[in-house]
């Protein structure tokens, strides 16, 4: 095991994890290899093995435990709403997610979003397990709230305002240089300009539709 700061120990599972973040987001899933990572985390190539079986499953490994861990809570937030108070609140947890996830520059989240820019630019073909298992889950939850005021909605017009929503989030997850010059803001702080961004797109949502019943329409 690798040795860590305050004389702490980086198992090897989470040494292989790193590394293959790193190069997976940088690199590309294709032009990574398995020798690149056991060179970057320092450890042979059939530890790899091991504790992976092969590159493709640590490369699912990695989308599946950030999901884990920053989005499975998300799915607790239907169940939050009660009333339009508590849709509001729900709205702006889910924007804040979606946004720190591709504004904030924390290297966990740096990392993860060049991952998912890397599978959506250049799909592998694990792109459509990694989209049922991971991306769908936290796009349906956002579905879901949206429906709440849009029970009965055409599904053309309801598809367009998802749409265009969601839109207002990914639309950073290509925003390495010189296009993060249009999309991020240079006085203020990173986290006011995501906190200043989510309350500008939930009012904009709040203001054209309002909530009407936390009860979600089947096939929603």
């Amino acid at each position: 095991m690798k040795r860590a700061k305050r004389g702490r120990t980086v198992p090897t599972y989470d040494q292989i994890m790193i590394a293959a973040r790193e190069l997976f987001s940088r690199y590309g899933f294709r032009d990574t290899t398995v020798r690149m990572i056991a060179q970057k985390a320092k450890v042979n190539g059939a530890s790899i093995n091991y504790y992976f079986t092969s590159k493709e499953a640590l490369y699912e490994a990695i989308f599946e435990q950030e999901f884990q861990k920053s989005a499975r809570p998300l799915e607790d937030l239907i169940g939050t709403v009660h009333d339009a108070a508590s849709w509001k609140a729900a709205l702006e947890k889910w924007f804040d997610f979606m946004l720190e996830l591709f504004l904030l520059d924390t290297p966990g989240r740096a990392l993860f979003r060049r991952l998912v820019a890397q599978e959506r630019s250049s799909p592998t073909e694990y792109c459509e397990r990694i989209y049922r298992d991971v991306f769908l889950p936290v796009v349906g939850v956002f579905r879901a709230l949206l429906r709440m005021a849009m029970p009965d909605e055409t599904p053309e017009r309801f598809q367009a305002v998802f749409v265009m929503f969601l839109g207002t989030c990914t639309c950073f997850m290509h925003r390495d240089p010189p296009w993060d010059d249009i999309e991020v803001c240079r006085t203020v702080d990173r986290e006011t300009w995501v906190r200043m961004l989510r309350d500008e797109i939930v009012a904009t949502l709040m203001a054209r539709h309002a909530y009407v019943t936390n009860r979600i329409p089947p096939g929603a």
